[in-house]
């Protein structure tokens, strides 16, 4: 029974011809309009397509914010006083309620790499279709998560160099 099932399938496949793949793509694109967008067409097979395919599976937006769900359980002061007033993570948790173009969002995330080494640690991405490159120290300013002054300050400079050894294995995804 699976047997015909998959010569049904093959003889459909025969059957739709290059106009039917045309219409599954249109039918496609009315489901998620990022499919087959411009800023999203990466070389198949690439690292980048297949992080794109995953992202473009994902529900991106209509979060609530870590400071807005700690204000809900009333421990947002506590969280503040441990984060600090102006800090790197300060700043994080806003700009990850700023609004965003998916489109964008989902080419960075793609294409985004990070180099680690002597003699700068270097950062690679796409914006439309622009790649851009700089390092990390200038990634992190640009972003807004550091300053400029806080870039020059020893926990900075010469803070954790290297994971350790348990967090590589997890970041492998090699963790039993």
């Amino acid at each position: 029974m699976d047997e015909d099932f998959m010569d049904f399938e093959v003889e459909d496949e025969e059957v739709k011809g290059e106009e039917g793949v045309q219409q599954e793509q249109q039918a496609d694109a009315a489901v998620d309009p990022l499919i087959g967008h411009a800023y999203l067409t990466f070389p198949e097979g690439s690292t980048m397509a297949e992080r794109c395919d995953r992202l473009l599976t994902m529900q991106l937006g209509g979060h609530l914010g870590i400071m807005g769900l700690l204000e809900t359980v009333g421990e947002d002061a506590r969280a503040r006083d441990i984060v600090g007033l102006d800090t790197p993570f300060s700043r994080l948790f806003p700009l990850a309620m700023e609004d965003t173009y998916r489109e964008i969002t989902v080419e960075f995330l793609s294409s985004f790499t990070f180099a680690s080494g002597p003699p700068v640690n270097k950062i690679t991405f796409y914006l439309t279709r622009q790649q851009f490159g700089m390092s990390l120290a200038k990634f992190v300013v640009h972003s807004g998560l550091y300053t400029e002054p806080e870039i020059a300050t020893v926990i900075y400079t010469e803070g954790v160099r290297e994971m350790d050894r348990q967090t590589q294995i997890a970041a492998k995804g090699h963790c039993h």
